[in-house]
């Protein structure tokens, strides 16, 4: 009898070790997020731009977030630029925006599909359509560049209509 409770104590010990093992190669993958998401950008002290975002997917290599329903405030022009969905860069800072952009300041709007800001350089770059419209001119072109001291160059294609009142 006390070999028979040997056998099956050494029996029950192997199926658990067992079981154990297998369920350490079992890896359960879970999607994290955050709601609400708020980013102030700041250079010695002084706030550059505040990015905020509705949720943010973290992808399986957290390096970077899904963004959705985004809204990116720039306080030294007071710019604001809204948009649907984008990628941030968690480990450069850098962000990218590929959908339908419209940045808005008290003077004039910027509209395109996409763009790139590289926090190493404070450059905002797109290859895609661009216009430019405010009260007293409109431009368009193909390309833009911003740079940190808030110079906008368009790159090619470029087409201006200004209007002179008097």
């Amino acid at each position: 009898m006390v070999f028979l409770c040997l056998f099956f104590a050494s029996v029950l010990f192997i199926m658990l070790r067992g079981e154990k093992e297998g369920t350490e190669n079992l890896k359960i993958k879970s999607k994290s997020f955050i709601e609400g998401l708020k980013i102030n950008h700041q250079v010695g002290g002084t706030t550059l731009w505040t990015l905020t975002a509705k949720r943010a997917d973290i992808t399986e290599n957290e390096n970077t977030a899904d963004l959705s329903d985004i809204t990116v405030v720039v306080q030294k022009n007071g710019m604001t630029l809204h948009a649907n969905k984008g990628t941030y860069d968690l480990t450069k800072r850098n962000f990218t925006i590929n959908s339908e952009i419209q940045a808005d300041t008290k003077d004039y709007k910027i509209i395109t599909s996409s763009i790139n800001y590289d926090s190493s350089t404070g450059e905002i770059k797109t290859d895609e359509k661009v216009t430019a419209e405010g009260k007293r001119f409109k431009v368009e072109g193909k390309g833009m560049t911003l740079d940190s001291e808030q110079k906008v160059t368009v790159q090619k294609d470029v087409k201006a209509t200004f209007h002179y009142n008097k």
